[in-house]
């Protein structure tokens, strides 16, 4: 079993060392005896890369532990590897039907790959941890530090998943899904029906928000798009931990003004100090259908020149006292309470951050 894994991690680093060779590299495919080139491949194309060993015969629980083994680093220094079978991958699509579902738990999976001595028995219960607790990587990290790098095992995680095949009408028995506003779930729908480029990276952002977060963002797009038989279109920031997001909703069948939409989000990174913003400009309509989403990325400005002034005397509106990003609701102060939150409690602000890098700061 050990052979079998350090055959396949090989096989990966060989390949992420080719790719990472140059610039643009060459693939080929045998063609009547022949290599004939068929693509050309950039690593700088891509956002997530996960290597992957892929067995026909399912070895748990040593295949989750293979990250002890020594041999198995990090490739390219960053890239955790990951060990499943075609069983683990049959139960992931089941579970997690769409790209943006199954790339996200990827990403969140290989984190947890990252971490030697922070274990979970087998993939089902790295399943389980996800669909209960969303980014559980940042909890394990967050445990590890507190305990001092010790060994950190969660065990009973797969519960979830293992109840859903339990009698003969398995079949038929819903799939445990992670809980997130229909509103917010439109969105996702229209990134993943309209696949721009970077759509992924939009997707990965919002699954990456916790209940709070997905409860602000569902209530700001609602209240927002109600008001579209008004106003051809609407915009917001959603700050809190990460990046921010910036939303640009638009009346559908309306024409786009792109230079309002790219002045306004660099005002908003000039507002928050940021030096860019990943923004999502969805058309909708009034009645909550969308039609279709994009991925907006925005670098603020450099420098003031006399072209951009009006974003700068915009941002410094934005970031006023009296203002907010946030639908124009300043951020509430904390909640008269009898007992502080834990730092990696969520932040009773309501922003969906953890209390540490909200106003526990």
């Amino acid at each position: 079993m050990q052979d079998l894994v350090i055959k396949a991690y090989k096989q990966c680093e060989r390949f992420f060392n080719y790719l990472s060779s140059a610039d643009e590299v060459p693939l080929y495919h045998l063609q009547e005896g022949r290599y004939v080139e068929c693509r050309r491949l950039r690593r700088s194309d891509y956002r997530v890369m996960v290597p992957i060993g892929l067995t026909v015969e399912s070895f748990s629980p040593f295949s989750a532990y293979c990250k002890e083994l020594p041999e198995v680093e990090p490739l390219l220094g960053k890239h955790a590897f990951v060990s499943l079978s075609i069983d683990d991958l049959l139960v992931l699509k089941r579970f997690l039907p769409t790209s943006g579902e199954f790339v996200h738990y990827m990403h969140v999976r290989q984190a947890v790959a990252g971490m030697r001595q922070a274990h979970l028995f087998d993939e089902f219960d790295h399943l389980g941890a996800y669909l209960i607790k969303n980014r559980f990587d940042q909890t394990m990290a967050d445990q590890l530090r507190e305990n001092k790098g010790g060994m950190l095992i969660w065990d009973g995680m797969s519960s979830t998943v293992d109840q859903c095949f339990e009698g003969e009408d398995w079949e038929r028995r819903p799939i445990p899904r992670q809980d997130f506003p229909e509103e917010v779930l439109k969105l996702l729908t229209a990134l993943d029906k309209t696949r721009s480029s970077g759509w992924l990276a939009a997707d990965n952002h919002i699954r990456d928000m916790g209940h709070d977060g997905r409860v602000n963002l569902a209530r700001m797009l609602s209240d927002l798009r109600q008001s579209l038989n008004r106003h051809p279109a609407r915009y917001f920031t959603l700050g809190g931990e990460g990046d921010p997001l910036f939303v640009w909703l638009q009346q559908y069948g309306q024409q786009i003004d792109w230079t309002k939409v790219n002045d306004k989000a660099c005002a908003t990174a000039l507002a928050l100090n940021v030096s860019s913003v990943l923004g999502i400009i969805a058309e909708a309509n009034v009645d909550g259908t969308y039609y279709g989403a994009k991925k907006l990325t925005i670098h603020g400005p450099l420098r003031q020149t006399a072209a951009n002034t009006h974003i700068y005397e915009d941002a410094a509106r934005m970031a006023q006292p009296n203002r907010s990003l946030d639908l124009n609701q300043p951020r509430p102060p904390l909640l008269s309470m009898t007992k502080k939150p834990g730092r990696n409690d969520s932040c009773p602000c309501g922003s969906g951050a953890k209390f540490k890098k909200c106003h526990g700061r």
